[in-house]
């Protein structure tokens, strides 16, 4: 009896979670952040706006002199930061985009093998070098959009930084990363035809 029930088909489980909307959950972020980049990439984010704006801040928090002195310094080197970290951010994110989508992909694969399969979300190297692609295409049309811009110049030496970024957001993730968190591989078996004249 019990071969029986073992080569009868089994009913296709149906997971909790839409595949769909969790690759529409897993890329919302990164189309979220490439919005606040392309924000901050208006004429409204130029140099002497963020000089202003930080000169009136650190006049009201050091006095007049303080600010004069230190707001050409800190907005400069202040900007290239927030380079590196909103790039290393957008390189994060996509990662787990792509980490998503690798898996996914890994799942209809096996299921059209007649595997219904839970795959494990890891960290994987071309989900990270397709985050770092990502990041270097985002910043390329960044830098040239800021070309036509009004107060904004266009550099390729932005673009380098940025991808920095996002190379050191990868290492990181590298460093950090723990697959035991991700879910557990949970695997049924594959869909078989009734076999005809089996003993009970």
């Amino acid at each position: 009896m019990s071969t029986l029930a073992r080569s009868l088909p089994l009913p296709p489980t149906h997971p909790s979670r839409s595949p769909l909307r969790s690759l529409i959950r897993a890329w919302l972020p990164t189309f979220l952040w490439i919005g606040v980049i392309a924000f901050e990439s208006t004429s409204v984010f130029t140099s002497d706006h963020t000089q202003w704006w930080l000169y009136r801040v650190l006049r009201v928090l050091f006095g007049v002199k303080f600010a004069v002195h230190m707001a050409p310094f800190l907005n400069e080197y202040g900007r290239k930061v927030g380079h590196f970290i909103g790039y290393g951010v957008l390189s994060s994110l996509s990662f787990l985009g792509w980490t998503e989508l690798l898996a996914y992909q890994r799942e209809s694969y096996l299921a059209r093998m007649g595997k219904l399969v839970k795959v494990v979300r890891r960290w994987h190297l071309r989900a990270a070098a397709l985050a770092v692609l990502v990041t270097f295409c985002v910043a390329s049309c960044d830098e040239f959009h800021q070309a036509f811009v009004p107060g904004r110049g266009s550099s390729f030496h932005d673009v380098l930084l940025d991808t920095m970024g996002g190379v050191f957001a990868q290492l990181l993730i590298l460093l950090f990363w723990k697959s035991g968190t991700a879910p557990q591989l949970r695997l049924e078996p594959a869909l078989e035809t009734p076999r005809t004249g089996t003993r009970a």
